[in-house]
Formats: C-alpha cells, sequence, structure tokens
C-alpha cells in the first residue's frame, strides 16, 4: 500500500477545544502554518459535553427552583410550571451547534488545516491521523483533554456517563448519581430541579478539596431541593431488573433502584491513542508530564490542558 505524502506545518495542535484552538490560531495569527487534528466534536468537552450545555442546563434549573420563591413576593401562576424537556434540548443543542460553527468558521478565516480522525505518534516530530494522513511540524501542541472514566465495578456497562446526559431525549423518572465531584453534585442537582426522583452515592464524603467549613452549605442545599444523599456509601455493584430498573446493591446489604444510574467518577486524560511512547513523551500517574511552561519531556512537544490533569477548567487550558 501506497504511504501518504507526508504534510509539512510550522505547528500541529492535537485536539480542538479550549486549549488547543487557542494555541492553534494564536500560531496562526503570527503567520504560522498550522494543522489541528481533533476525532470527536470541534470545540472539546467544554463545548459539547462540558461547560457550556451544562451551563445551559444549570440556569434552566436555577429558574425552576426560583419560580417556588415567587409567591412569597406576591407572584401568582408558576405553580403548576411543566418542563418540556424535548423542547429545551432542541434549543441547547442547538445553541452547542452554533458554537461549533463559529470555531470552523474562526479556523477557515485563520487557513487552519482540520483534519478529523485520532491522532497518533509516528515519531517526535510527525504524527498519523487515523483517516491515513501523515504530518510533520517541529512544534507540536498536544491538547487531546478527557474522557468521562470507565468505571471498574460490576455492571459498570449498565450505568450513563456524564456525557449521556446530553444525549438523553427524555428525563427519567429516577436516577441515581454515583460521585462526589463537582460533576456528580451538579448533574444531581439540576437533574432534582427538572423534577427527576434523584439520589447521590457518595463513596466517602463530596467536593475533598473543598473547605470543610462550606459542607453544611452544601447540605442544606441537598435539602431544600429534596436531593436524596448518601455519604460514606460505598456500594458493590449495578444490575438490571427484570422490570427494567437498575438496583446499585451497597456494602451495608442495603440497595437503591432507579430508572437510569449515572456515573460521575471523574475525566482522566485521554492519553491512550496518542501512542506517546514514539515520541519519548513521558506520562506520570496517566497526565502527560510537564514543566511549567507547559514543556514535556521531548522538545518541541508540548501539552495543554485537561490531558496534563491540571486543573480542569476552560481558563486554564487556553492560558
Amino acid at each position: 500500500m501506497e504511504k501518504a505524502a507526508k504534510k509539512v506545518y510550522d505547528m500541529i495542535v492535537i485536539g480542538a477545544g479550549s486549549g488547543g484552538m487557542g494555541a492553534g490560531r494564536r500560531a496562526a495569527l503570527l503567520g504560522k502554518k498550522v494543522a489541528m487534528i481533533e476525532n470527536r466534536v470541534i470545540g472539546g468537552t467544554c463545548v459539547n459535553v462540558g461547560c457550556v450545555p451544562k451551563k445551559v442546563m444549570f440556569n434552566l434549573a436555577s429558574y425552576l427552583e426560583e419560580a417556588h420563591l415567587f409567591k412569597d413576593y406576591g407572584v401568582t401562576g408558576t405553580e403548576n410550571l411543566k418542563l418540556d424537556f424535548p423542547a429545551f434540548k432542541v434549543q441547547r443543542d442547538g445553541y452547542v451547534k452554533r458554537l461549533n460553527g463559529i470555531y470552523e468558521r474562526n479556523i477557515a478565516k485563520q487557513d487552519i488545516d482540520y483534519f478529523k480522525g485520532t491522532a497518533s505518534f509516528v515519531s517526535p516530530k510527525e504524527v498519523a491521523t487515523s483517516e491515513g494522513e501523515l504530518l510533520t511540524a517541529d512544534h507540536i501542541v498536544i491538547a487531546s483533554g478527557s474522557y468521562p472514566s470507565n468505571p471498574n465495578f460490576e455492571g459498570a456497562d449498565l450505568v450513563w456517563s456524564s456525557d449521556d446526559i446530553f444525549t438523553m431525549e427524555t428525563l427519567p423518572k429516577s436516577m441515581i448519581v454515583l460521585g462526589g465531584g463537582y460533576i456528580a453534585i451538579e448533574m444531581a442537582q439540576i437533574m432534582v430541579a427538572f423534577g427527576v426522583d434523584t439520589t447521590l452515592l457518595v463513596r466517602d464524603v463530596p467536593l475533598r478539596a473543598v473547605d470543610d467549613e462550606l459542607m453544611p452549605v452544601l447540605y442544606d442545599s441537598f435539602d431544600k431541593l429534596g436531593l436524596k444523599y448518601r455519604l460514606k456509601a460505598p456500594f458493590n455493584n449495578v444490575e438490571k431488573l427484570e422490570n427494567g430498573m437498575f438496583r446499585v446493591n451497597m456494602v451495608d446489604g442495603s440497595h437503591i433502584d432507579a430508572e437510569v444510574v449515572l456515573s460521575a467518577l471523574g475525566r482522566p486524560p485521554l492519553v491512550e491513542p496518542l501512542k506517546l511512547e514514539n515520541a519519548g513523551v513521558e506520562v506520570v500517574k496517566g497526565a502527560v508530564k510537564v514543566d511549567e511552561f507547559q514543556n514535556t519531556t521531548t522538545p518541541g512537544i508540548y501539552a495543554i490542558g485537561d490531558v496534563t490533569n491540571q486543573a480542569g477548567l476552560t481558563p486554564v487550558a487556553i492560558r
């Protein structure tokens, strides 16, 4: 089979999320020839399955919750509010698609070559795509982001990931959320505001990086929302029942049933498909190792954003 012709660039950016987009567009503004590779949807986690659609859902949840307070101000008529979730989903997804289009137009205006497919290193200066392209550059930026963790327990194949929340067409009547991080807590609170009977199961305590003094405020918010929660509640497995419901079996012998079980147990760095060993890039605890200037262990290769396991925030990746 004939090899693909090698395409030469000043910079290759792996990933079209917030970090990759920022790096690639800045290089293009400085007159560099840039290639960008993305195997999912342009815009990355934040735009497609993170900050943006989540904040739209959060805003709706806030409106619904605040409506309960209107009567205290003498406003009536909000007692029977009803959420048309399919209609909401159309509007939310349309907003995300508009952002995708803006990203596409921006890179086109700056003459950035965009490649769809999964990137992998062939050498420290060469990157291949799953679509058969071979690219080379003296400078390569790894901005491949993160992915929902693959939970390791019996019945893990039966649960949703946080990404699946954004694909559901209708709301379930009940949901169990596994996890104690910010994604789990946000999703649990949003779902209960939407009218879903929601239970949050935390193996230990939630938000372990947050000051203990703030926890009573969080628990008070749970109680006011009507969110059920169990702390220090490890579970054994998840099973599907004959009636189509799902059951989480707890270590203490109890169980909880729901229509949907959501696993929100973190988002590890996406490094596996990159074949970093071909470029001599060191990985430490599942993340690409970088110094304070985002240099990896291989000169000319840099890493930014979630793949470095630094603070998983869009402004961090962009900076």
